[in-house]
């Protein structure tokens, strides 16, 4: 029986490695003139420790470049790779010398002969074969071009006249396609696919995907994403402080955006949702009038965003205000910044110490002050969005700098209601000398300048971008466990969730951009373990937690100590919940380590998603998976953020 053989372009020497070392039925090419490889690389590639058999290729089309393949190749065998494939019009000498040297290293010989243009009368390719055979040939490979049909039986047709086991003969292209699979159902010893489709090393090349059996593809087909949620809270909040009329496009409610309404109502805006239409009038005029807040209260729901962005808001009133949530808002601390908004004027009175409801008083004022990043960017985007309508410039210096792509978004958005006074300069890093320790330790610090009494102004028309957190979610539900098709993306968003789309490229997952990047396919990958650092972008744990459980190997997530302030204590939800579904995980100060598993098999049990939407989400995905039921307390919390994702979960299942 013949093997599947990944035929690898453009990748790096450790992705070599990961594949020969998860893929012990398979074989792996490693195309060297079409990779960039040291010859230190070419050497640990083909003497790592590996379960799979290992094919070196270098093919030329000019003579200049015989001596440099012939060089990797003598490095390949060297190396102990199963296979070499020589070229059978290589110059005599260095073909012999690379057979000579594979016979006396125990490594067999592919010899080659390729068409690129179209397929040669049955007798030239009979006498081609012949000739491969004659030179000492393990394996003689004879591919052409197809322009029709009949061409790929003419290739076939070789098999007539060699041992199955040890011929490769199909034909390129479109219309040879089917000859790739009939040359292997004769009895070919390999069958080249792609891992990838963006990663084909020839016309017709299948990829990896389309191998998979039907029963390997539990969800197929294409997912409406919601609006983003922390774009729509940032924009309707804004809206509501001007003096006008701003429309917002293509809006979706969720129950954030809801609470966002509701504020904007607080603050005596009329706000009309026509369809996907958000049309918001706004009544304030801050820098004459203070902020105007209805019976002195805003309910911010169950949102951590607009509970830290109104508490520097409110200190804009001429009254003190009360600021009030509900559910599990009501156990996250919120008294980030404390002392640095006591500096700038506001006292918070909280009923339980750090927990809402706050009564804020005081009166907002300029001035410089310093923060630290670790304690979360939102607060912070709420200072600088109240600092701008304060009578003297004021400036936040950050100290170790997290989650900034969200101020950045912050600003951005401010920009298109007339907030155009921030100036930040690059970010900075020093380092800081701990002379007790004898250690150096390197601080990123970032200082934003905000100019006074700026006017925020309505916007005639602002489309909501579609949100990258439900895109990362979705879209690691398809490398898992289908084919996913999603659209209106922006590829150039501020979203810090937009990086799983980089994430996704570089760790070889088989995903395609279209139309300008705004449609993504996904399709299930081979998954390779990964690090990354959530830091900057916290929401990203619950499908990189996803995708580590289902990557063949450890996979580390730096930065969780960010979630314990969530919907729940996220990271240790999420172990505790999927431990009981057979993942094994281990933390250690502000990291977790997943063991994952290609195919993993996971246990029915009764779980809870601890009222954390992104928790349940992920539950639902890894039930695909389970060898019995899996009982999830509460679904319905998917609501706070895609109230849509069970519908479109349960109609992508097949």
């Amino acid at each position: 029986m013949g093997r599947i053989c990944f035929s690898l372009k453009k990748t790096s020497a450790s992705y070599c490695r990961f594949l020969a070392e998860v893929r012990p039925d398979d074989a792996i090419e490693v195309r060297l003139d079409e990779n960039d490889f040291e010859e230190a690389e070419i050497r640990d590639i083909f003497s790592c420790p590996r379960k799979s058999q290992m094919i070196a290729t270098c093919h030329v089309s000019l003579p200049s470049q015989v001596e440099h393949a012939a060089q990797m190749l003598t490095t390949a065998v060297l190396a102990g790779t199963d296979f070499i494939d020589v070229p059978i019009d290589f110059p005599e000498n260095s073909r012999q010398w690379l057979m000579n040297l594979a016979l006396n290293h125990g490594t067999r010989v592919i010899v080659s002969w390729h068409n690129y243009s179209d397929t040669d009368t049955p007798e030239r390719l009979l006498a081609i074969a012949e000739q491969a055979r004659q030179m000492g040939a393990d394996i003689i490979k004879i591919v052409t071009t197809a322009r029709k049909p009949e061409d790929a039986d003419t290739v076939l047709s070789l098999y007539k006249h060699f041992e199955p086991d040890r011929l490769l003969a199909f034909a390129m292209g479109e219309a040879g396609q089917a000859s790739r699979f009939a040359s292997f159902r004769m009895g070919a010893p390999f069958f080249f696919v792609a891992p990838t489709r963006a990663g084909a090393t020839a016309p017709g090349q299948p990829s990896w995907f389309d191998l998979l059996p039907e029963e390997a593809i539990k969800l197929q087909g294409e997912a409406f994403l919601p609006a983003s949620k922390s774009f729509a809270q940032r924009a309707i909040l804004l809206a509501a402080l001007t003096t006008g009329t701003t429309k917002l496009y293509d809006v979706t409610l969720c129950e954030d955006v809801s609470s966002a309404i509701r504020v904007a109502g607080s603050l005596y805006a009329d706000v009309r949702l026509d369809g996907t239409t958000l049309t918001i009038e706004g009544h304030q005029d801050i820098l004459r009038d203070g902020l105007r807040v209805r019976d002195n209260t805003i309910f911010v729901g169950e949102s951590g965003l607009l509970a830290r962005l109104c508490i520097p808001l409110a200190g804009l009133a001429k009254e003190d205000i009360l600021i009030t949530g509900e559910k599990t808002l009501l156990r996250r601390r919120l008294d980030d910044h404390r002392s640095a908004l006591r500096k700038l004027g506001l006292r918070l009175s909280f009923t339980d110490r750090c927990h809402l409801p706050v009564v804020v008083k005081g009166r907002l004022h300029g001035g410089d002050v310093t923060v630290s990043g670790e304690k979360g960017s939102q607060m912070i985007s709420g200072m600088l969005l109240a600092l701008s309508q304060c009578e003297e410039e004021s400036s936040i210096l950050i100290e170790n700098v997290t989650s900034e792509p969200y101020i950045s978004l912050t600003t951005y958005i401010a920009s298109f209601f007339g907030l155009a006074g921030y100036v930040c300069p690059e970010l900075s890093q020093e380092n800081h000398l701990d002379d007790e320790a004898n250690t150096e330790e390197d601080s990123l610090m970032r200082t934003w300048y905000i100019e006074p009494k700026q006017k925020i102004t309505p916007v005639q028309g602002l489309e909501v971008e579609r949100d990258w957190s439900a895109a990362a979610m979705v879209l690691t539900a398809g490398a898992i466990a289908g084919e996913i098709t999603v659209r209106g993306l922006d590829p150039y968003s501020c979203q810090s969730d937009a990086a799983i789309y980089d994430l996704f490229k570089g760790n070889h997952v088989d995903i395609e951009a279209t139309e300008g990047k705004s449609t993504l396919t996904v399709r299930k990958s081979i998954l390779r373990p990964f690090f990354f650092d959530i830091t900057d972008a916290p929401d990203l744990f619950a499908p990189l937690f996803l995708l580590a459980v289902f990557s063949e190997g450890e996979s580390v997530i730096v930065g969780t100590d960010r979630l314990k302030n969530k919907e729940s204590n996220r990271a240790a939800s999420f172990a505790d919940e999927f431990r009981k579904m057979g993942v094994q995980t281990a933390t250690s100060a502000d990291q977790m380590i997943i063991y994952g598993h290609t195919d993993y098999q996971l246990h029915g049990a009764a779980v809870s998603s601890h009222g954390d939407h992104r928790l349940a989400m992920a539950l639902l995905v890894a039930s695909l998976y389970a060898d019995g039921p899996v009982e999830i307390d509460d679904t319905d919390c998917v609501a706070k953020s895609f109230p849509e994702f069970l519908e479109i979960f349960h109609r992508l299942k097949r």
